[in-house]
């Protein structure tokens, strides 16, 4: 491993993600003047399509062949001079963090130790977490026989049940009454493994949220950039399809005492809801890494990119006490197939409006002017990953 000894100095940097949330840090560390390298398993992506990357390799997927994944990054970590090595999805960062201890004898990584990762990013550790210290959080409980035969007595129906590790809406199934979840509950356990079972928070209070957290290497939290959620697909709740920043102290409290009694460090994003039964925000889960839509906090004036880096490096993190509210950035995708699926009160209640598409406070998650291609990287690999009759039925049918 070489030596530089400041984030300034040109480094040479390997992504280890293709989707939409490196793009911006592709951008930001090439016009740094660092040399940028990013791991892609397929031609059709939106990172391998970027004009910012200087090289793209192929490998094996981390979500089909994790084995094999790891046996090469480690491989290619021996051979070849890497200074930072930089994850922005979920697996990725967990594969970081469970082999820190071989993969930083060879290059920087920021992410936390292992069992402070897992308390994290297992649902389930973290709700009982939450429970335990008494941050607000829906009623949760690990989904076995034994729950569902006594759940009359623990939750009110509708209930909401969710793998205790997984990526976005994948495996989110909301039950009305016992004897619908008495059916579909074994088919769910084969399919996804662990679950957890939640209390339903009424969608009634309005729109959900996030907190794009960075801590120092002391645990100490640096950066807390707030997104409003408004809309999503599907429409019941999942990916987040347009997202808008605000100023919401209270969730900035939160997210702080939260995650540095977890000790965490580095990116964290974390997904509130806010209930109106007894208004207040609560805490559905914590990602180990920056959210897909993290362009926003880039066109909010907070380089996330030069944050991962510092941190690799040693420096200090800079305290980030204002951003720009009221920035606007949309999946355009995901903001159509919302569109259509939604009624007519709910798209003319909707703000920011559906139908604006232009203005200085602006932006899409795959398209800029200065990168046009990630939009076609992104649209053939939707066609190639919904080609699949299962895969659709998983992403329409909630």
């Amino acid at each position: 491993m070489r030596n530089p000894e400041k984030a300034e100095e040109k480094l040479k940097i390997l992504f280890l993600d293709q989707g939409r949330q490196v793009l911006p840090f592709l951008k930001s560390c090439h016009q740094k003047g660092h040399e940028v390298i990013i791991v892609c398993n397929t031609r059709l992506s939106e990172g391998y399509f970027s004009r910012y990357a200087s090289r793209r390799l192929l490998w094996p997927s981390y979500i089909k062949n994790r084995q094999q994944f790891e046996d090469t990054l480690l491989e290619y970590l021996r051979n070849n001079k890497i200074d930072i090595t930089i994850s922005v999805g979920d697996i990725s960062s967990e594969i970081l963090s469970a082999n820190k201890k071989i993969i930083s004898e060879y290059t920087r990584i920021i992410n936390p130790d292992f069992p402070v990762f897992i308390q994290a990013a297992d649902k389930l550790n973290l709700m009982n977490y939450c429970m335990q210290k008494g941050f607000p959080c829906p009623r949760t409980y690990y989904l076995d026989a034994s729950t569902i035969s006594r759940i009359d007595s623990l939750l009110s129906f509708p209930v909401i049940v969710k793998p205790t590790r997984g990526v976005g809406a994948v495996g989110l199934h909301k039950f009305n009454e016992k004897s619908e979840l008495e059916r579909h509950a074994p088919s769910l356990i084969d399919q996804y493994g662990d679950l957890i079972i939640q209390e339903f928070i009424p969608p009634d209070g309005g729109p959900q949220y996030q907190a794009e957290a960075f801590l120092d290497e002391k645990g100490k939290m640096k950066v807390c950039l707030i997104i409003e959620k408004p809309r999503y697909f599907p429409v019941s709740g999942g990916t987040s399809t347009a997202n808008v920043t605000i100023c919401q102290p209270v969730i900035s409290n939160i997210a702080q005492e939260l995650l540095e009694g977890l000790n965490w460090k580095g990116a964290a994003d974390i997904d509130l809801i806010f209930d109106p039964r007894d208004g207040m925000f609560k805490i559905l889960e914590i990602n180990p890494r920056v959210t897909a839509g993290i362009k926003i906090g880039f066109a909010a004036g907070i380089d996330f990119a030069d944050l991962h880096l510092k941190l690799a490096m040693g420096e200090e993190i800079p305290s980030v006490e204002q951003y720009k509210t009221g920035i606007y950035c949309r999946n355009l995708f995901l903001d159509l197939l919302w569109y259509f699926y939604s009624g007519r009160q709910m798209r003319k209640e909707t703000r920011p409006s559906f139908y604006r598409f232009f203005g200085k406070d602006v932006v899409y998650q795959l398209f800029s002017i200065d990168d046009p291609m990630p939009p076609m990287g992104f649209f053939l690999n939707m066609v190639r990953k919904y080609s699949k009759q299962s895969s659709l039925k998983a992403k329409f049918h909630k």
